[in-house]
């Protein structure tokens, strides 16, 4: 083989792989990259949440929302692309794509392709509060107090 030939196919190949590996990484980008290792954390005791507040958990993007009888705990990541939702006035809005969700996590507006996630609480032998982020439920499901 010559050199010129060499050259063709050596730049051919290359400028194939860029475009292959170009592709597979925008594909990548329309994904969210929403990792859970942790199979649990505690996040306090029930009298650290006040009644019929959403309190946010910055650490594990959480809110916690609690009643007078029982308490529930919901995601914090949007369903469209991963960001964390904020607290608003009807529920909750993405600030990044303007999804908004009630306060029962279901999606009213926006890009957002399906409702929040609830996630599963129970207690520990200690009596402190602790959520189990593999595990969803149905937003009706509490841990009663």
């Amino acid at each position: 083989m010559d050199r010129r030939k060499f050259l063709n196919r050596f730049s051919v190949i290359s400028l194939s792989s860029a475009g292959i590996f170009g592709t597979l990484g925008a594909l990548r980008l329309t994904y969210p990259d929403v990792s859970r290792k942790q199979t649990f954390f505690r996040v306090g005791r029930p009298d650290d949440f006040p009644v019929h507040t959403f309190t946010f958990i910055r650490q594990k993007n959480i809110f916690v929302y609690r009643d007078r009888t029982c308490m529930k705990a919901v995601s914090a990541i949007c369903t469209h692309l991963g960001c964390v939702i904020q607290k608003s006035d009807s529920g909750f809005r993405c600030p990044c794509h303007g999804s908004n969700y009630s306060k029962e996590g279901l999606v009213l507006s926006g890009p957002a392709p399906r409702d929040l996630d609830w996630l599963k609480m129970e207690f520990s032998h200690d009596g402190q509060l602790v959520i189990l982020p593999h595990k969803k439920v149905s937003q009706k499901t509490t841990l009663m107090l």
